[in-house]
């Protein structure tokens, strides 16, 4: 993997924020109860940084479903891995890939969610297409911040607090 010295400072300036801040402010579980996480789902987690919402999501989910967590950065990934591995978690695997390519099976997912991403690398509408892609037909599609899903792929459902949850369109 590509530990170069860009994807380091990276991870450490986003580790400092996920791990340290939001462990001091947030309840990860808050957050994926909001998004609508439920045992048993299929669950992509993407931009998934240091982990602060993987391990409480496969618990979440709990041995019936399955997270998987996606970064572009494989310092970020590295970290995620041993962390699933650390906590003994089964249900939980990290890989390195664009949320826009993301090279799983059509219909395979039933919720993604993306938290915490400021500045989303990449081309958003592919994203949005890779996703819609991915997701069951009543699949779920929830969102922290102001980021929006292109509206012909994804229909507004409902907010609660800073999560916005759509749904599947088509």
């Amino acid at each position: 993997m590509n530990h170069s010295r860009a994807n380091m400072i990276s991870f450490k300036m986003m580790s400092f924020v996920h791990e340290f801040l939001y462990g001091l402010f947030r309840d990860p579980n808050k957050a994926l109860n909001a998004a609508g996480l439920k045992p048993g789902q299929n669950v992509l987690e993407v931009g998934c940084g240091p982990g602060f919402f993987t391990i409480p999501a496969a618990r979440i989910v709990g041995a019936a479903g399955d997270i998987l967590s996606l970064d572009v950065n494989p310092v970020a990934v590295d970290h995620v891995r041993q962390k699933i591995a650390a906590a003994g978690i089964m249900n939980a695997k990290a890989m390195v890939a664009n949320a826009a390519r993301t090279n799983l099976p059509d219909l395979s997912i039933d919720l993604t969610f993306l938290f915490g991403l400021a500045h989303p690398i990449g081309d958003m509408d592919k994203m949005w297409i890779e996703l819609h892609r991915i997701l069951k037909q009543e699949g779920t599609l929830s969102i922290e911040g102001r980021l929006r899903p292109l509206p012909e792929l994804f229909q507004f459902v409902l907010r609660k607090g800073r999560i916005s949850q759509f749904r599947k369109v088509g």
